[in-house]
């Protein structure tokens, strides 16, 4: 009996021993098959396109802007013609509206024309013929104010100043963007609201401003965009006249500018009468008229000038903004031969030392 005992936990012994060996035996196998997949370490990742795959997260919040009801971020396209809003900072400097932060960065709004002029041709680099491409600025806004938007349509002469009401939503629209790289969706909800005209001036009412009376059927009216220095009209002051005069590249007097794209530059008379020298005119005495150039201005490249004083010779170099007019102005010319009056109506814009 007492022998079966022995024999008994010897066998329970060798089953312990051989059941620790095996479990021994996981274990190292296991660590070896960890050991060979390489270390585990905790990754921050913060580039998108790293190995391990983009970092997960919510999408961006969708962004809320308000809009005068004049624009809209939409192109139209009418065959060849695309009709689009064009954005600008106070700067002059051309805004992206699908990664705009502020809307109070946009002080200027252009409503632009782009076609293709068939007409006219230029020579591309693979050496063929294409038609002239061409943008024309119909009409365009400016920020006057906290509230308040100056509207100018060139084509038309006319110019008004606009407030906002932003409570009053007229329309909304919206447009989803995806990031290609994080694949995240970023929505923008934009909305307009009503603005409305306050005060507004065209030909026909500075014509009336002066007392002229306007038949539009018998009226040829012509706009002119011109540098704020110069002046139309000669300007007197007691016995002194200050005129400009235009010239052409060819250093000839342009009597009667008609384009002012033509002019090279711009020569400011002073005359006036020296009371202190006379000439002989027919046995009377008079005192001898003089006329001296006292500035001019030459143009160096679209929009700007070289300016010079004279006697000191002090040159100031300038740059103009045709798109900021300033100020407005008419001349009246009737034409008996005709029956027919010439309404030119001068738009000065801004110009500022560069």
């Amino acid at each position: 009996m007492r022998r079966i005992a022995i024999l008994g936990a010897m066998l329970l012994s060798v089953c312990i021993i051989q059941l620790q060996a095996q479990d021994k035996k996981k274990k190292e196998t296991k660590k070896a098959k960890e050991e060979e997949k390489g270390p585990v370490f905790n990754y921050v990742v913060d580039d998108p396109m790293d190995a391990f795959g983009p970092k997960d997260g919510a999408p961006p919040a969708p962004r809320f802007f308000l809009y005068p009801e004049f624009y809209t971020y939409w192109p139209v396209t009418i065959n060849d013609t695309v009709l689009k809003y064009e954005c600008y900072d106070a700067n002059h400097n051309p805004l992206n509206m699908d990664t705009l932060q502020r809307l109070n960065d946009v002080h200027y709004i252009n409503f632009v024309k782009t076609y293709n002029d068939h007409l006219q041709t230029f020579i591309a680099q693979d050496g063929s013929p294409r038609p002239k491409p061409v943008s024309q600025k119909l009409y365009w806004y400016e920020r006057a104010g906290a509230d308040l938007w100056k509207a100018f349509d060139n084509r038309n002469n006319y110019t008004s100043l606009l407030q906002e009401q932003v409570s009053n939503i007229v329309r909304a629209d919206t447009t989803i963007l995806i990031d290609p790289i994080s694949g995240n969706k970023q929505m923008t909800v934009r909305k307009y609201y009503k603005v409305v005209e306050i005060e507004k001036s065209n030909v026909e009412t500075l014509g009336n401003n002066k007392g002229e009376n306007i038949d539009p059927d018998k009226t040829t009216i012509t706009s002119f965009y011109v540098p704020e220095f110069y002046f139309h009209e000669p300007k007197k002051i007691k016995d002194t006249t200050l005129e400009f005069l235009c010239y052409d590249s060819r250093d000839s007097l342009i009597p009667v500018v008609t384009n002012f794209d033509s002019v090279r530059y711009y020569s400011l008379f002073k005359k006036y009468t020296d009371s202190a020298h006379t000439y002989n005119d027919n046995g009377q005495k008079k005192y001898l008229p003089v006329s001296v150039i006292i500035k001019r201005y030459d143009q160096t490249s679209p929009e700007k000038w070289m300016s010079v004083e004279y006697p000191s010779n002090r040159f100031t170099e300038l740059k103009g903004f045709r798109s900021k007019t300033i100020a407005t102005d008419t001349a009246r010319v009737y034409d008996p031969a005709t029956d027919r009056t010439h309404l030119n109506v001068y738009n000065y814009f801004k110009v500022i030392k560069n």
